[in-house]
């Protein structure tokens, strides 16, 4: 195998590649990154059973053919440090690799690569939807997936399609989120499917997307495969059923009870009086037609307080939550948001005023006397 390619192509794709390494590998292999050269092009691939990615790279200069399987993460962190804008000269033979930017040379062992496993096929495209759109989304729902690995329904991204609609949901007991996003389904999609992808899995791919293309979404029975710009991540789904979050959601519909507050201001004020907070403890928010006061602390740890500005329709109410998740929840907004609320014991849903695309439902915690 002999090639050459500019020293920003392969740092920027071994890299991309190298986030399908596993940290702890079931078998040395799978630390490796394979490298598959044609008569068009490299194509770079990473696989750990759960998770595969392949980028396809075409080269204008000649390209001796041969596949070779490299120590994925040193070649990582080798091609990273080459100036930009360099060429780097890779050539193996049966037993090492030579790459080559400048004056600089590596010389590297290569790892077995009939030993390496054969990459699942990526399942057929069933639509499409603009990288900025899909991550943007995806951020938003994974804010409230668990991380309790011991309950894996519970650190899943739910994706529903239908209608030419996507919807995303992620919970993790305690709060909950629903996004929906437009798309374009392919002409033979499924008219509704459901899947379960792990959210720290998705939120990596999704933000690692290019900027103003598009990806093609692919699922199927244990599946799901994103394809953008020449480079195809496949990832396994997590098994399991999901809880009927537009149920939950729909209780909070007719709350006769709306706050309306600037997102970024309350955050902040949140975070100042929250180190107030002690661990576990909330902050406390009372509403009324002056304004919001937050609270935290009490008489033993000492008390924290500050007054922000919102709007209310509704009766007065004490409500209060959990700093981080509150916190958490702010931040997936930007300006005005409403704060959507019953009774100071039932779940409150936080939503942009006259927009329905995205919502933050979070369980409050009970106020003790």
């Amino acid at each position: 195998m002999k090639f050459t390619i500019m020293s920003g192509d392969l740092a920027e794709t071994v890299g991309w590649v190298a986030h399908a390494l596993p940290k702890r590998a079931a078998t040395p292999v799978l630390l490796g990154i394979l490298l598959d050269a044609g008569d068009d092009g490299v194509t770079f691939s990473a696989f750990d059973y759960d998770t595969s990615r392949q980028a396809a790279v075409e080269l204008d200069a000649p390209v001796d053919p041969g596949k070779i399987l490299v120590p994925g993460r040193l070649v990582a962190d080798i091609v990273k440090v080459f100036p930009k804008g360099e060429l780097v000269d890779v050539a193996a033979d049966d037993r090492e690799v030579t790459i080559r930017c400048g004056k600089a040379e590596y010389a590297l062992p290569l790892m077995p690569v009939d030993d390496f496993p054969t990459l699942p096929k990526p399942s057929a495209a069933i639509g499409s939807v603009a990288s900025k759109t899909l991550a943007d989304a995806v951020a938003k729902a994974i804010s409230a997936a668990g991380k309790d690995d011991t309950l894996p329904m519970l650190t899943g991204l739910y994706l529903e399609v239908g209608d030419g609609l996507i919807d995303l949901a992620a919970t993790d007991r305690y709060r909950m989120t629903w996004r929906t996003v437009e798309w374009t389904a392919a002409v033979d999609a499924p008219a509704e499917l459901k899947a379960l992808i792990p959210a720290k899995i998705v939120h990596d791919v999704a933000r690692g997307l290019p900027a103003g293309t598009s990806v093609e979404v692919g699922v199927n029975a244990g599946l799901a495969a994103f394809t953008c710009d020449g480079r195809v991540t496949t990832v396994r789904l997590l098994d399991g059923g999901f809880p009927p979050f537009r149920d939950h959601f729909a209780k909070q519909a007719d709350a006769k009870i709306v706050a309306e507050f600037d997102a970024g201001a309350l955050s902040k004020v949140v975070k100042r009086v929250a180190l107030m907070a002690e661990r576990s403890a909330p902050v406390r928010l009372s509403f009324t037609q002056d304004g919001v006061l937050v609270e935290a602390g009490g008489a033993d740890v000492g008390r924290g307080s500050e007054q922000a500005d919102c709007t209310l329709d509704g009766e007065d109410i004490t409500i209060a939550f959990n700093p981080p998740f509150l916190s958490t929840a702010l931040a997936t907004f930007a300006g005005p948001v409403q704060l959507r609320m019953t009774k100071p014991t039932s779940p409150a849903v936080l939503s942009t005023p006259g927009d329905d695309s995205y919502r933050h439902l979070i369980m409050p915690i009970r106020l003790t006397k």
